[in-house]
């Protein structure tokens, strides 16, 4: 078994990755895309961090925050999954285009 310290570390890891994509592509180094990506791939493991901590963990099962991480686990798992889903969706809309000879560049 893991100890508890290294799962508080990956969520902590988690949100300062989330803290980077975002300060990334404000600067300008990370396409709508690829945010996309990021975002949901980040969500996801987050939910996986948090859900460590909440079983067996640090946090004791049965408390009122116990129930609040669970639920933001929930809650970002979704989010990640559906961030994930559109970015398959959006690279095959782009895939197409490219091998239909279109641009991809788009005004924005």
């Amino acid at each position: 078994m893991v100890p508890d310290i290294v799962n508080l570390a990956l969520v902590v890891a988690y949100v300062l990755l989330l803290g980077v994509v975002a300060v990334r592509y404000r600067r300008g180094a990370i396409d709508r895309t690829r945010l996309t990506m990021y975002l949901g791939l980040c969500l996801t493991w987050l939910a996986y961090g948090l859900l460590q901590i909440t079983q067996e963990g640090i946090v004791e099962t049965g408390t009122p925050l116990n129930y609040a991480l669970d639920g933001l686990a929930l809650v970002c798992l979704v989010a990640g999954l559906f961030l994930m889903y559109r970015w398959w969706r959006e690279r095959g809309r782009t895939e197409k285009r490219v091998s239909d000879g279109e641009s991809t560049d788009r005004a924005t």
